[in-house]
């Protein structure tokens, strides 16, 4: 990241996050790098902010047309920015607009890093605050939706709180979705998972693919499983 911290630099790109709803964090980055992309020839990001996981998909995918969207339009105007200065500003395009609005068109993979905050408050006093409160965004209405958008071998993919897991999968199983891989997030080898990311298909007939990132074997050190899984973006890596 440079010095005033608004822009954050990747290998391949770089990414303003000053004026966006929510800064570029962890969550974003591991999902962007672990999301199942390679089929995915149309990608809707819900909630993008600064655009930094659609990035990450355009990136990791040359084929796919890329739709990002979000509520805010700051974020809208600085992930567009972002896009634009970047090398695959051809398959990329930000627009504000409401995920549970959308129709006609599907997607091959749905992905988003949805608001994970439930507080019961419904006086917002920041974009911040909004970015984080899952009344704009949950996961639930997440996956609701997604039976409508999805492809018939569409996927939808998520990172959310662990403690949300059982509610995220009973709301899936209603909905008619199968869990077709997860990956359990610790920051390190004794902590407790923080984190969980969900891939869920409505057309599966595998078992599930259970998976753990841990990201630091000690303070300051990233362990390999974490290093390879980002070794396409940080620069540290």
């Amino acid at each position: 990241m440079d010095s005033k911290k608004s822009v954050f630099r990747f290998k391949q790109f770089k990414c303003s996050h000053v004026a966006s709803s929510m800064k570029i964090g962890v969550d974003a980055v591991l999902l962007g790098a672990w999301a199942d992309v390679n089929r995915a020839k149309s990608i809707l990001d819900v909630g993008t902010g600064c655009g930094v996981i659609a990035l990450m998909c355009a990136q990791r995918n040359p084929e796919a047309n890329i739709l990002a969207i979000d509520i805010d339009i700051n974020s809208v105007k600085e992930a567009s920015l972002n896009f634009m200065e970047s090398q695959w500003r051809n398959r990329l395009n930000a627009e504000l607009m409401n995920y549970m609005y959308l129709k006609d068109k599907k997607y091959d993979l749905i992905i988003s890093n949805p608001p994970f905050f439930n507080s019961g408050v419904k006086d917002f006093s920041s974009a911040r605050m909004v970015a984080r409160h899952d009344s704009s965004l949950s996961p639930l209405l997440l996956l609701t939706k997604a039976k409508e958008l999805l492809l018939h071998d569409g996927i939808v993919t998520m990172i959310v709180p662990f403690d949300r897991k059982t509610e995220v999968n009973n709301h899936a199983g209603r909905e008619g979705f199968i869990l077709s891989r997860c990956c359990e997030v610790k920051g390190n080898y004794n902590a407790l998972p923080k984190r969980i990311m969900l891939e869920y298909r409505l057309n599966h007939n595998g078992p599930c693919l259970n998976e753990e990132m841990v990201i630091e074997q000690e303070p300051g050190t990233y362990t390999e499983s974490y290093r390879q899984l980002c070794s396409d973006f940080y620069l540290a890596f």
